[in-house]
């Protein structure tokens, strides 16, 4: 077993850790979507060893690849729109806001990036890699492997503008989903930079930065298995800048304006 296997097969004992701890505390409806997001981790990773060790010829390993990829951007999107509602619970208003432009945003991108694929095979005349002479097969695999970087690219973004968000505001929230919050924002990131540099490395490098980001998300999910607690669903707690009572009650006060405003706006 080399260090990449290794650090995955931890991550799926700590995935099954995670959702029976979750279960046992009562806590599963509560986070029932990052359990979905344990859950599918612990049977895509079932999947890739299934279909290493019984691999048959006649049908290519790459579309199993390509629907785990798919399945990924469906699971990860969802984990990133509950914590937006998650966190923005007590603010209703700015919450639907965020969500409607958090989805045209996550459209738009994808729709772009379609859009400049597109453009590069008329540039290049399909010279590239959708060109017909490429199989159909390595054609999805390329574009999957480009929209990934985009998706995950827009996710890592989202979360920092919400963990920027509630280190500026005074945002109560469980210090479950403050756990929660920290450790997606570096799970995110460690995957959104190899798939952004992996193109600048040889193979022995890509495959020593891989081993890398499988051992920090792995710390990612140990942080969540020590932290993640009972109790912690019960303490509040505000992270970031430690303002002044008077300053903190100005801000709660502008963003229950700004709330309000929204909600009034989503009347009309």
């Amino acid at each position: 077993m080399n260090w990449g296997s290794f650090a995955q097969a931890a991550i799926d004992v700590l995935s099954a850790v995670l959702i029976v701890r979750l279960a046992k505390w009562r806590l599963y409806s509560t986070y029932r979507v990052f359990c979905a997001f344990l859950l599918f981790g612990i049977l895509s990773s079932g999947m890739e060893i299934i279909d290493f060790s019984v691999h048959k010829p006649q049908f290519d390993y790459r579309i199993i690849w390509v629907a785990l990829t798919i399945a990924s951007w469906v699971v990860g999107l969802c984990m990133v729109f509950w914590l937006l509602q998650a966190i923005l619970a007590s603010f209703p208003g700015i919450r639907s806001f965020s969500r409607k432009l958090l989805t045209i945003t996550f459209v738009v991108v994808v729709a772009v990036s379609l859009l400049s694929i597109r453009l590069d095979v008329v540039v290049t005349g399909g010279t590239g890699y959708l060109s017909r002479r490429v199989d159909p097969v390595g054609r999805l695999v390329r574009v999957a492997f480009d929209l990934d970087r985009v998706i995950s690219t827009v996710a890592v973004l989202v979360l920092l503008v919400i963990l920027a968000f509630v280190l500026w505001f005074p945002v109560q929230m469980p210090r479950n989903l403050a756990v929660l919050s920290v450790g997606f924002v570096v799970y995110f990131a460690a995957n959104t930079a190899l798939l952004l540099t992996r193109g600048i490395w040889s193979r022995e490098t890509i495959a020593l930065v891989s081993n890398l980001t499988l051992f920090i998300i792995t710390a990612c999910y140990a942080y969540w298995t020590a932290f993640i607690t009972p109790l912690g669903e019960k303490v509040t707690v505000r992270m970031g800048h430690a303002w002044q009572p008077k300053e903190q009650k100005q801000l709660i006060g502008q963003l229950e304006a700004m709330n309000a405003a929204l909600l009034r706006a989503a009347r009309r």
